[in-house]
């Protein structure tokens, strides 16, 4: 037997809603993210995955619940998102006009830098490792994670390199098969 991993990042959060850096604060999905996340059950209804793995915060834990039945969800701390630091709960756009274009970037989508007293997407890779390493190896996987999670697995598995990495978007309620 294979194995195929299915990565879903969360469907839209309320900070998605209102375009404010989340990392590990903890809002809930938005009344939209939670129909999208029922559109997105459609797409996976028909597999029968082996494992279901969640991030602990609730935007995709309440996504795993709307895609699978929640007893057999198994919560595993290391596919949280990153931590934002200083950057979490702020707006997206009034960080980037003091930041600067060049700084936000590099500590947004860049690999080493970090925002802040926050995560790079290297400290992410580096935590994510252990979990993929123990990870069943055949199967059909479900892991309901987030998009700096997922993107900084997709270098670990060379889907992306810590260069092009800075411009792969994994938009919400949406899944990485690999």
């Amino acid at each position: 037997m294979t194995r195929s991993l299915w990565f879903v990042r969360h469907a839209q959060s309320e900070y998605n809603k209102k375009k404010l850096f989340t990392g590990w604060h903890d809002p809930s999905l938005t009344d939209h993210g939670v129909a999208m996340a029922k559109e997105l059950k459609k797409e996976v209804d028909s597999v029968m995955f082996s494992h279901v793995f969640s991030s602990p915060l609730q935007r995709a834990y309440q996504t795993a619940k709307i895609l699978v039945d929640e007893k057999r969800i198994v919560i595993d701390d290391r596919i949280k998102e990153r931590s934002y630091g200083d950057w979490s709960a702020k707006n997206k756009d009034q960080v980037k006009d003091i930041e600067g274009e060049n700084n936000y970037r590099a500590a947004r989508r860049g690999w080493h830098t970090s925002p802040p007293n926050g995560e790079s997407l290297k400290d992410v890779g580096d935590r994510v490792k252990s979990f993929l390493q123990e990870l069943p190896k055949e199967g059909n996987i479900l892991i309901v994670s987030h998009g700096n999670t997922i993107r900084a697995i997709s270098v670990l598995f060379g889907i992306n390199t810590t260069e092009s990495v800075s411009d792969y978007e994994i938009k919400v309620g949406t899944v990485l098969k690999v």
